[in-house]
């Protein structure tokens, strides 16, 4: 099995490090971290990242600032926003900049790895097609 890659730009040192450690736990993964925006981007242009996970609030730049970069540079991989508003239109703003997904915080790890699983999956599927 080749782990798939996955970037998590998170400024929550907690937060990042916590996701950090559950999904290192899978060997379908490999895990990278980045705590702004600007790191964030760098680390997708360098190499191949098959999932982000974006926090909303990070300190240089709003996460969905950066779907709409990433969208705009051509990147074609699920991204999955994290954030802490749960109304319908923050979810509404997140998908339309770009998002695959939006997860609100607190939320439940396996709820999450159920999203990242699904999100690989439809992605690798429409990259066969």
């Amino acid at each position: 099995m080749i782990a798939r890659t996955i970037l998590i730009v998170e400024n929550d040192d907690g937060l990042g490090e916590t996701l950090f450690e559950q999904l290192s736990r899978y060997e379908e993964f490999r895990i990278m971290r980045a705590s702004s925006a600007s790191t964030g981007l760098r680390t997708v242009r360098g190499r191949v990242i098959d999932l982000v996970i974006i926090d909303t609030g990070l300190p240089d730049l709003d996460g969905r600032e950066m779907v709409k970069i990433l969208r705009k540079d051509d990147f074609r991989a699920p991204i999955i926003l994290l954030t802490i508003m749960s109304s319908d239109a923050d979810t509404i703003l997140s998908l339309e900049a770009g998002a695959s997904d939006c997860v609100t915080r607190p939320f439940c790890f396996a709820v999450l790895l159920a999203r990242i699983r699904a999100h690989l999956r439809q992605h690798n599927q429409r990259a066969a097609d």
